[in-house]
């Protein structure tokens, strides 16, 4: 091989782990995309993934080691590469069924979220790892300056996966979705496999017959993957999935008894919705909702500023209901707000009400606890119904953020945060750290049950009060606090063990 063929040879391996180092990062932010709709985005789902896809790579990289010594080695590695390509493939055919059928085994979080990350994303992902050692033995060995040349391959690794980090997180997941994504994985690993080939056999375009049927079969099944996620994407009728830059929604259309409804669901959980009938679209479709309500007829309340939005349910009902009164809704997902706007009638309720010119709703895309902290505004209520999945925003539920809340509450205001959970019992852990944690700062701690004859240990919307005036409160129940629960700082706040699914003793 000339000193030309040696460069090119380098350039293509250069670039092959350059790309492929940048799909797997790229792989690794879609995983979460996948899974998020069954099991939530908890810290729980996210260490699963990580954790599997770091023993995926040590896995690629042993075995790739032992690939090198072949004398084929190259084009042993094209057939797993081509195999990890129809896998990637075939993944967003295949997806749904067994991720609900995992779900549906109720083995919690952990562990079915360790077990789909096994299934969906153990294979790919240490095929890829399979590429490094292959292209070290190969550029390294031939190299008169070793620690200069491993130096250089270690960075190619880095940037490419620092890039596919950057180009995934904040361009590709939002722009094309979350199945499509798996669909460029496949086409970029098959893009990949001619520039691995054996440079004599590039320059001769020889490919033994098993290698094109592998290369084709591989194209056959990205194709088709391709045409079934743009099915999906089109949509089974009455549902869309959408991918934003904070996860994905799913808008699906239902019914309650006679009603047509339309739910907006994120991270495996339903977080908002409206009745689909004209004359119905600003009601209140789910119960706890109406709890604001109730507090609101023992409140002078005219300034309230709402801390989650989704599909801005409360807020319709608010500012067409009380049109004396004016709300701030922080909603930290800009995306969001656009799908409320398109499929849940916000935009109809900004042109009924005018609310641009009277300035009786602030909508606002930021994160509620920087708003509140940078804000000088005062509110008589503030609304906590910020969730990721059925997770509470951790940065929300501490000392910290209860103090910045209470600065920003006008003289006697009243916040009230709902709270999916327990009073008693090991489904009550988060419900008690939070009435704890918000006793160190405000003068009295209420929690109202969202149902009528709820039971302390019933898997439940509760809603939280908290006030330094002497408000009346209904119908609230009695919370044992113990030393057990704790006080949630900044510095420590465990709530994705605190938190339980758990529906049933």
């Amino acid at each position: 091989m000339t000193v030309k063929d040696k460069l090119t040879r380098k350039n293509l391996d250069y670039t092959v782990l350059f790309v492929l180092n940048a799909a797997g990062m790229i792989l690794e932010l879609v995983a979460s995309r996948l899974m998020s709709p069954y099991f939530g985005n908890s810290n729980f789902v996210w260490t699963a993934i990580i954790g599997i896809i770091l023993l995926a790579g040590s896995l690629g990289n042993l075995i790739g080691g032992k690939i090198s010594a072949q004398k084929n080695a190259r084009y042993i590695t094209i057939m797993l590469l081509l195999l990890a390509a129809v896998y990637l493939a075939v993944t967003p055919m295949v997806d749904a069924p067994i991720l609900s059928a995992i779900k549906a085994g109720n083995n919690g979080v952990q562990l079915s979220s360790v077990f789909s990350s096994i299934i969906f994303f153990l294979v790919p992902a240490t095929i890829l790892g399979i590429i490094t050692p292959i292209i070290m033995k190969d550029q390294i060995g031939k190299s008169e300056d070793k620690g200069k040349e491993s130096g250089a391959i270690t960075a190619i690794i880095a940037i490419g996966s620092l890039l596919g980090t950057f180009i995934g997180g904040f361009w590709i997941i939002p722009a094309i979705g979350t199945r499509m994504i798996f669909v460029v994985l496949a086409v970029t690993i098959i893009l990949m496999v001619p520039l691995f080939m054996p440079y004599s056999d590039i320059k001769s375009i020889k490919l033994k017959w098993r290698y094109f049927f592998a290369l084709l079969l591989a194209v056959i099944m990205t194709v088709a993957s391709a045409i079934t996620v743009n099915g999906m994407t089109a949509q089974v009728e009455g549902s869309i999935s959408i991918d934003t830059e904070y996860g994905r929604v799913i808008v699906e259309d239902g019914t309650i008894g006679e009603d047509a409804v339309r739910y907006y669901k994120q991270s495996g959980a339903y977080s908002s919705a409206t009745y689909l009938a004209e004359d119905k679209k600003y009601d209140l479709v789910f119960e706890y909702l109406k709890k604001y309500n109730e507090m609101f007829k023992f409140l002078d309340v005219t300034d309230t500023a709402m801390i989650g939005g989704a599909a801005y349910q409360y807020p319709k009902y608010y500012i067409s209901n009380f049109k004396d009164k004016s709300m701030d809704v922080i909603e930290i997902d800009p995306m969001s707000t656009e799908i409320a706007k398109n499929y849940f009638y916000l935009d109809d309720l900004v042109r009924d009400f005018n609310t641009e010119s009277t300035g009786r709703l602030g909508l606002y895309n930021d994160d509620g606890r920087v708003f509140l902290a940078d804000s000088t505004k005062k509110y008589d209520a503030i609304l906590n119904d910020a969730f990721s999945g059925e997770v509470p925003v951790g940065t929300l539920a501490t000392v910290e953020a209860a103090k910045i809340i209470r600065n920003r509450l006008n003289k006697n205001g009243v916040y009230m945060s709902n709270v999916l959970g327990a009073v008693s019992g090991h489904r009550g852990k988060f419900l008690r750290s939070e009435v704890k944690t918000l006793k160190t700062v405000f003068r009295h701690v209420y929690v109202m049950p969202v149902y009528e004859n709820a039971t302390s240990n019933q898997y439940i919307n509760w809603m939280v009060i908290a006030t330094d005036g002497d408000t009346y409160v209904p119908k609230t129940v009695d919370i044992e606090i113990t030393d057990k629960d704790i006080v949630l700082t900044d510095d420590y706040c465990p709530i994705d063990s605190l938190i339980t699914t758990d529906y049933f003793d």
